[in-house]
């Protein structure tokens, strides 16, 4: 992923739709990597420091929430955030977020997801 890819997104400047469609392949074969016993790599580009917000945090969960970024593209998007030097978290509750998302032993229903979403507020 291209590290301003990202960062347009987390700003608003980047519908998630339109995130979606730039991801969609990378986040597919790095999937379809892991799924046949190869290893998926998670690759984001470098870029200069960038604190996610609590805006951030509340788009990436609101885009899952209403259906306007598929799960498994958000958390391609925040295992990018964990994973890179390049991004600090506002305060706990921001990570919390995104850890929320980036865990991927399940999708979270749609009624855990706005419960993560009002926990930003």
């Amino acid at each position: 992923m291209k590290y301003e890819t990202l960062v347009l997104f987390l700003d608003g400047t980047l519908s998630p739709e339109t995130l979606a469609f730039e991801i969609a392949d990378e986040v597919a074969s790095c999937n379809e990597a892991f799924k046949s016993g190869d290893i998926g790599y998670i690759v984001i580009s470098d870029g200069p420091l960038k604190i996610v917000t609590r805006d951030s945090a509340r788009r990436l969960l609101a885009a899952v929430a209403f259906d306007r970024l598929p799960f498994e593209l958000a958390n391609y998007v925040s295992d990018c955030i964990i994973m890179s030097d390049d991004f600090e978290f506002e305060d706990d509750i921001v990570r919390d977020a995104i850890n929320f998302i980036e865990d991927d032993s399940r999708p979270p229903t749609h009624e855990e997801t706005l419960e993560a979403l009002r926990l930003l507020d």
